[in-house]
């Protein structure tokens, strides 16, 4: 028997929800027993759930009132969609969504994803963030020892660490949320741009730049399949095929950094594309 999917946060967070919403009120302990996963697991998804989850005086969490009885199906919807759930199942309608909150279909799939980080020691960071973000605010802060002033626009997960997508001094950076420290959000507001949030969706990772270079390598037969199946290098595109099986694919970076640990990794199976290797400014 396959084991449970007690180990998607995603659809243990949506199954929880779904709980509160039919008037239920929980507790970490029940809830740890239920997902086989523990008390400190279960008390960072309801840190997760802060916006719409209150803790009661005998410990036990509900819906807060104003949103008690709202959630719809198109909620799971959106709620898959912001955490990737919807792209790992051919069918990701609200009905197959909720199918695979009840135990016998949970049986039939298991997902292996990246793993995360403990967020424990960022946890009220990630809610002021998240507040900031949504009030349009300025924050002041320390990161890596040096003081920064950011205009705060989405807060990414990219292969399980935590990011805040933040513009300083007009050019977007990432910023990781572990090394973040003396956070303060100001009263001072700014004006969030549409182009920003496009670049933020539209980039295969955290190196935001606007500046891109286009690479191209080789790819030998024995492991082309890899790159066939998915996108292994970021803003991958199978340039052709040759006869021999050989793939030559193309690459779109803003940072060496994003491919170089990916060649070396496939070494000695992938190499300069035709047109040879490139050279990156500096190196």
């Amino acid at each position: 028997m396959a084991t449970p999917l007690h180990d998607t946060l995603a659809l243990r967070l949506a199954d929880i929800l779904l709980q509160l919403n039919q008037g239920e009120s929980l507790c970490r302990y029940d809830l740890a027993q239920q997902f086989g996963v523990s008390e400190r697991t279960i008390y960072r998804d309801l840190s997760r759930l802060a916006d719409v989850v209150e803790r009661l005086p005998d410990e036990r969490y509900q819906l807060t009132k104003e949103h008690q009885g709202k959630l719809q199906p198109r909620d799971l919807e959106s709620f898959a969609k912001v955490t990737g759930v919807n792209r790992l199942f051919p069918n990701n309608g609200h009905r197959f969504l909720r199918s695979l909150l009840a135990p016998d279909e949970q049986r039939n799939f298991l997902v292996k994803a990246n793993h995360h980080e403990n967020v424990e020691p960022h946890d009220q960071a990630f809610r002021q963030l998240n507040e900031a973000i949504r009030q349009q605010r300025q924050c002041r802060l320390m990161y890596a020892g040096k003081p920064r002033t950011l205009c705060p626009y989405r807060l990414v997960n990219n292969k399980g660490i935590w990011y805040l997508a933040a513009t300083e001094a007009g050019q977007l950076k990432a910023f990781a949320l572990v090394r973040i420290s003396v956070l303060h959000i100001t009263n001072e507001s700014f004006v969030a741009q549409p182009a920003v949030h496009l670049q933020i969706e539209e980039d295969d990772d955290i190196w935001f730049s606007k500046t891109k270079t286009t690479v191209q390598l080789s790819v030998a037969p024995a492991i082309a399949y890899y790159f066939l199946r998915r996108p292994v290098v970021p803003g991958q595109q199978v340039v052709r095929t040759l006869g021999s099986g050989e793939l030559i694919v193309s690459s779109t970076i803003s940072h060496a950094n994003q491919i170089l640990p990916i060649i070396q990794y496939w070494v000695p199976h992938v190499s300069a594309g035709p047109s040879g290797w490139w050279r990156w400014p500096g190196r």
